[in-house]
């Protein structure tokens, strides 16, 4: 009979002495359906790179290995690292020991080197705490992802794929949606992970369409703080003048009477670059 996945989790935690530590958010991967998907939605094959965080005891890991994909895998667990350096490292994983995030806004320099090594992809069982801030600053690197296949929370993937006038628009969906389109592949109930969750998780999927043009993920954090703002009085309160913020609209083809939540991410984008053109009057943005 085979081994299930969770029997495969247990066992390998056991034989290393490890357990699940809540610390880390470590809820691995445990349906079979749900780890085939993402290495389909990763387009694993034989030389496409792939960074994964969060490998665990490396159930994703081995199956991108076997799809001949070259790994790179960032895992924060001590224990878990001697696990993957014994198991998998042999094979040709790249495996650092290391939080993903150098900083709120700084994924680990092994990530930022990798990407900008060549074209690669963002395919993990992504740690709750940590889901967001990899996604947006992988996708804010001067070499983005191709794609973008993780598992997060429900919530968080709902509202990355939200719309204009939905209330979990904001910054997050806006800069991620300025990138490319993402869409939710599959829901995932509590029972796909080992140990349970007590909440509900999503395969959350992502292709590159454009680059972010720089500053653009601080200028929606800014401008989203002011979200139910007419467009004026939203980027005078940003920091821009009320003159600044007329002729932006003008350029970006805006009415300068909508609310800043109502715009999709194709208009903040040409917001931005209104605001950003030289040749604007504007006073200086608040940090």
């Amino acid at each position: 009979m085979a081994t299930s996945l969770r029997q495969e989790v247990a066992d390998a935690l056991a034989s290393a002495g490890l357990k699940p530590l809540h610390r880390f958010g470590q809820n691995f991967m445990v349906d079979q359906a749900a780890v085939e998907a993402l290495v389909t939605a990763v387009a694993a094959g034989p030389g496409v790179r792939i960074c994964e965080i969060g490998p665990g005891t490396g159930i994703l890991t081995r199956r991108l290995l076997d799809a001949g994909a070259s790994v790179l895998a960032v895992e924060i667990d001590q224990g878990l690292a001697g696990l993957l350096t014994a198991t998998l490292v042999p094979r040709g994983l790249q495996l650092v020991h290391g939080d993903c995030l150098a900083s709120k806004t700084r994924l680990h320099p092994a990530i930022e080197a990798f990407a900008a090594a060549g074209p690669w992809h963002l395919g993990a069982n992504l740690p709750y705490d940590a889901a967001l801030p990899a996604i947006l600053n992988a996708i804010a690197l001067p070499r983005p992802p191709e794609s973008i296949a993780v598992t997060i929370q429900r919530e968080a993937a709902e509202r990355l794929a939200s719309r204009p006038g939905a209330d979990a628009w904001g910054a997050s969906a806006a800069v991620l949606q300025a990138g490319g389109t993402p869409r939710i592949l599959r829901r995932l109930g509590p029972s796909c992970f080992f140990p349970r969750p007590r909440v509900e998780s999503a395969i959350l999927v992502w292709h590159l369409e454009r680059p972010l043009p720089e500053g653009f993920g601080a200028f929606s954090r800014t401008v989203f703080a002011y979200r139910r703002k007419v467009l004026p009085g939203c980027l005078a309160d940003a920091g821009w003048t009320r003159a600044a913020a007329h002729a932006a609209c003008t350029v970006a083809g805006l009415d300068p009477a909508r609310r800043l939540e109502s715009l999709d991410a194709p208009e903040l984008l040409a917001l931005h670059a209104a605001l950003a053109a030289p040749t604007a009057p504007l006073s200086e943005p608040h940090p």
